[in-house]
């Protein structure tokens, strides 16, 4: 995990989470230090008796989970759609982030002529509005302003959906459920866009995950099963 950060980080900078795979490595090298010296211990050996089943237990719970995910993230959902929503990934300065341009160009590899919906807020770290710089980004590579709709207040993805669909309905005056949208977002996040767009009251939804850089992906499958569970329990 140390190394997994030290790596990432040279190569393409601070990525989310990898400070926290950098914590979790430091606290295995502690124990591994202190199993060493004082394993034998009446207190430490009681400790291991109680902590390993609960470990064993959330390894498993872990497992399914990101098996979910997995399975998801290979799903590529193909039905034409009247909006292509697509989600942000934060911003460096005013330029899309790495994982946001990959969302970006898949977006526009599905185009069929719809109306582009790019949806994110502005982040303390980012000079403009997610929304701005994707809305940007597209028309650079030929989409023309008309066809794009900017929804830049959202700081999560549930707040994505809901304000998205807010402007989807009032541009075209019908019911988000009557609508055929496309969600674009990166692969590991496809399976919690698909439970949280149901619950958004999406209809006839379906969901395109672009390739996560290879860089990236550690910390972001493992990521989004802490996301994923708070999403199951508290975005309602």
């Amino acid at each position: 995990m140390i190394l997994y950060w030290l790596i990432s980080t040279v190569s393409i900078g601070s990525v989310a989470f990898t400070n926290v795979l950098l914590g979790v490595g430091a606290v295995c090298v502690i124990a591994g230090i202190l199993e060493r010296r004082f394993g034998q211990l009446p207190g430490i050996l009681t400790f291991k008796k109680f902590f390993l089943p609960v470990l064993i237990a959330a390894l498993a719970g872990f497992a399914v989970l990101e098996t979910l995910i997995f399975v998801n993230a290979a799903r590529e959902d193909d039905a034409p759609a009247d909006y292509v929503l697509v989600l942000g990934a934060g911003l460096r300065g005013d330029q899309p982030s790495l994982t946001l341009t990959e969302r970006l160009d898949a977006a526009l590899e599905r185009d069929t002529g719809g109306i582009f919906v790019v949806s994110g807020g502005q982040g303390p770290n980012e000079a403009i509005p997610e929304a701005e710089a994707m809305a940007r980004y597209l028309m650079e590579h030929g989409i023309p302003e008309e066809r794009i709709l900017k929804e830049d207040q959202s700081t999560s993805t549930m707040e994505n959906l809901r304000y998205s669909r807010e402007i989807i309905e009032r541009q075209s005056g019908r019911e988000i459920s009557a609508l055929r949208v496309k969600i674009i977002s990166s692969d590991f996040h496809a399976f919690r866009i698909r439970m949280l767009a149901r619950r958004a009251g999406y209809g006839q939804v379906s969901v395109s995950g672009a390739k996560t850089p290879a860089m990236a992906a550690p910390s972001c499958y493992i990521r989004e099963v802490f996301a994923l569970v708070k999403s199951f329990l508290l975005d309602h």
